[in-house]
Parts: C-alpha cells; structure tokens; sequence
C-alpha cells in the first residue's frame, strides 16, 4: 500500500509538473509561429528581389528609351510655340495670297486640326484667339491614322523644314517644328504601343505570381497556427485524461516521460514539419504515392541544407492527421494504404479541392 501510494504520490507530482512544462511551452510554441512566419517573409522577400521585374523592367526601359527620341524635337516645338505671341500671328492673317511655304505649313495645320486645307479654313484658324492653345494642348497619343497618311505628303517635301521656312516667317518656323514633332512623335508611338500592350501584360503576370506567393503564406500561417492550437489542445487534453486516471496510472511514469521527450523532439522540428505539410497541402493533390514521396524527400533535404528543423522521418499523417479520426475513416471504409490516408487528410485540413 505503501508503495503503491508512493507510486501515486510520483505521478501526482509529474502531472503537475507537465502542467507547468505545457505553460512553458506556450511561448516557444509561440515563438515557433513567428519564426515560420519571418521565414516565410523572407523567402518571399528574396523570391521578390531575385524575380524582380527584369523582364518588365527591360520593356519599360526599352520603349521610354524610344519616347525619349521623340521628346526633345517635341519640347523644342512647344518651346518655339510659346515664343509666339499675337503679332506673329497677325502677320499671317493679312495675306491675301500667301507665299507658297507659308500654305504649305498651314495646309499641314488645318490637315492636323481635322480641318479642310486651304487657305480661308487657315485664315479662320489663325483667326482663333485659343488657335496656339490647340497646338500645344494637341491629344498627340491619339492621332487618326488617316491624317498622319495626309500629313506625309507634307513631311516628305524637302523645303519642310525649319530652317527652310525661317526664311519665310518665323511664325511658320515654329508650326513647322510642330507639324515635325508630331509626325515623328506618332511613329515612335506606333513603335513602342506594342511594347506597352507587352509591358502591361508582364506587369499583370508579376502581380498574379505574387499573388499566388501571397495565397501560399497565408495558408502556411492558418496551417501554423492550426497545427499549434491542435498540439496545444492535444497536450491540455492528455493532462485532463491523466489527472483523472492518477490512481490507475502509478507505473506509467516512464511512458510519460518518453511521451515528454518526443514532444520536446517535435517542437524543435515544428518550422519544417509545418512548412512541409503547408507545402503538401498546396500541392500533394494531383500525384502519385512514388511522386508525393520523391517530393518529400527532396524538401527534407533542402530543409536540412539550410539548416530548417524537420523530422527525418516527415509523414503528413502524423503531422496534420488524427489517429482517431483515421480510425474512424477505415471503420467506414477508407482503405488503409498510404495514399488513401494522405487524400482523405488533405480533403479535410485544405480550402480547396486536391
């Protein structure tokens, strides 16, 4: 009796000292959790960088590279279009029968304004107290194509050019260096429209890949956090189930110490048993039992060379599976292999279908 109320007396003080293990545990476990999670950001951090946009960087590169010609000749033209005022202007006007680059210039304007090209529709133009506003406001991104086809006729002419026209008015000069502007503007624009339809295209794939990266962590975090709520929930319930079986459960001692140890064993493993079955999880579904373990053993390895803690012996029935509920599985009729185990357990902790 008396060793018997000794032996009572022992498992009275391991229990409670298992209490007192699981209250510690709390925060490690909860340190577990932060840890996968800082891993998790900086795998996505450093997939970030390495994957960076190159390819989407070159195209926006490329085609500004390509406006960037264009926009000198445009600025200049603006510039000469701002030193414009009324009086030079005026002195168009008054033509009656202008001279013949004058009309040249001017057909090119009223061809690019959408209006008939000769010299009253010019004349009316000019007469426009907003007339230099519409030029240097002009939607030049959208130019018809039918009027840059007009507008090439005027542009292959070799006395179109400012320097030419100068001798001529200095008004036209400066409408001449805009007429030029535009044209070589909607070429260059032609050339780079389908590097931008390519640039959007690549910007939209980056966004959808990290988004995928996104959806992949997030599930690694509810998997995290599910798997220690579990353990936590498993361990209280094992300390419930020994306080009330004390009296038959004197010379368990050494059971429970063991059972101890391999969950220390296991906490020290939770980063790579959580992030395997995570990755399981999101991927497991559609292969073969040979296939799922080659994929096993390939991220064990990879764990371990970078120094992750993962259990050697990894099974993602252990990790996200409950005896229980497995046996209550086959009890129904779920085959017992392997495979079948891993589906039904896949089924049951997933968002989605496998």
């Amino acid at each position: 009796v008396k060793n018997g109320l000794t032996k009572l007396l022992e498992t009275n003080v391991l229990v409670d000292k298992m209490k007192v293990d699981l209250s510690a545990l709390e925060p490690v476990l909860q340190q577990k959790s932060i840890d996968v999670e800082a891993l998790m950001k900086k795998l996505f951090v450093d997939q970030e960088k390495a994957d960076e946009a190159e390819e989407t960087q070159a195209i926006a590169t490329d085609a500004q590279r390509d406006l960037d010609e264009a926009l000198p000749a445009l600025e200049g033209a603006n510039q000469a279009l701002s030193s414009l005022d009324k009086a030079d202007i005026s002195e168009l006007k008054v033509f009656t029968k202008p001279p013949d680059m004058v009309m040249t210039v001017m057909e090119a304007i009223c061809i690019l304004l959408n209006c008939k090209p000769d010299w009253p529709s010019a004349k009316q133009l000019l007469g426009d107290s907003n007339f230099l506003r519409r030029l240097t406001d002009y939607d030049k991104d959208n130019i018809k194509p039918q009027i840059l086809q007009k507008l090439q006729k005027y542009i292959n002419n070799q006395d179109f050019f400012p320097e030419k026209v100068e001798k001529v008015s200095k008004a036209c000069k400066s409408m001449c260096m805009w007429v030029r502007a535009m044209d070589l503007y909607s070429k260059v624009l032609k050339e780079v429209g389908p590097k931008r339809e390519k640039l959007a295209k690549a910007q939209v794939s980056e966004w959808q890949y990290f988004e995928k990266v996104n959806v992949l962590l997030n599930y690694l975090k509810f998997f995290n956090v599910l798997y220690i709520a579990n353990t936590m929930a498993l361990t209280q319930a094992r300390l419930t189930r020994a306080g009330k079986l004390t009296s038959a459960l004197g010379d368990e001692q050494i059971r429970w110490d063991e059972s101890v140890a391999q969950f220390e064993k296991e906490i020290i493993n939770i980063v790579g048993n959580v992030f395997i079955a995570a990755a399981c999880v999101a991927y497991y579904g559609a292969f073969t039992s040979h296939y799922r373990q080659l994929l096993i053993e390939q991220w064990i390895k990879q764990c371990q060379e970078l120094n992750i803690p993962i259990s050697s012996s990894f099974s993602l029935i252990n990790i996200l599976g409950d005896a229980y509920v497995i046996r209550q599985w086959n009890s129904e009729g779920l085959p017992r292999d392997t495979i079948s185990t891993e589906n039904a357990v896949l089924v049951t902790q997933g968002r989605r279908w496998p």
